[in-house]
């Protein structure tokens, strides 16, 4: 019994496309939220996550497609049309980190204004209370805070884009292997289809043999008494 080749690459490519316009709708609801709020933070981070996944996929399609060129085992037809989607893809994914890019360059700038806002308001004169001076000192040691920050936000960022990479890998497996007990199903259906069929036209033929063989019978008989009969004559 044969089983049908489950094509996991087409499978992935899907997932990565769904994962690609997910974040570009991510990236447009948080284009609508205030800047450096609670919400438009968590669509950051959940951004990041998913641009890290995204590029981990990618690099797994780029790899999949080059061992089936390398072994043949995709017709030339097949290789173009695939290496077409894995360039639509990696055109989203420039455009995706495009816009994240510009969102995220803007962030930096309305950071970094702030602590010389409130310098600038205290030369113009404003109640020292109110503003109070932040020499260049400490502007720079906010400015190294945040990048630390930020790095350290990254590798935690890594590690949780790895472990769902990870989930994901492994919810494209378990369906590749539903799909393939689906197909050994399917085949078994067949199978015994075929076989009951099989047994159904064998018990019909062994019917249609035992009348022909009851019809016969009495045939016999009749042989039989004048096979006596000439026998009985005979000897007389």
């Amino acid at each position: 019994m044969a089983l049908v080749d489950v094509d996991s690459w087409q499978t992935e490519f899907e997932s990565c496309k769904r994962l690609s316009n997910t974040l570009l709708s991510q990236l447009n609801q948080r284009d609508g939220k205030q800047h450096l709020s609670a919400e438009y933070n968590r669509f950051t981070t959940a951004i990041q996550v998913g641009l890290r996944q995204h590029d981990r996929e990618l690099q797994q399609l780029k790899f999949k497609l080059n061992e089936a060129e390398k072994n043949k085992i995709l017709s030339a037809e097949e290789l173009v049309q695939r290496k077409r989607l894995l360039d639509t893809l990696q055109t989203q994914r420039q455009n995706l980190q495009r816009k994240y890019t510009n969102t995220a360059n803007k962030d930096r700038a309305a950071l970094l204004e702030n602590p010389s806002s409130s310098s600038a308001a205290v030369a113009s004169g404003e109640d020292s209370d109110a503003a109070p001076i932040i020499d260049a000192h400490d502007i720079q040691t906010l400015k190294q805070q945040q990048i630390s920050m930020l790095e350290e936000q990254n590798k935690g960022l890594d590690t949780l884009s790895q472990t769902l990479s990870r989930q994901r890998q492994l919810a494209t497996q378990l369906g590749q292997e539903v799909e393939d007990q689906n197909d050994i199903l399917d085949n078994l259906a067949n199978t015994i289809e075929r076989v009951e069929t099989g047994v159904s036209i064998e018990t019909r033929n062994i019917g249609l043999v035992n009348r022909r063989d009851s019809s016969t019978w009495g045939y016999w008989v009749i042989i039989f008494t004048l096979l006596v009969i000439i026998i009985v004559v005979a000897v007389l």
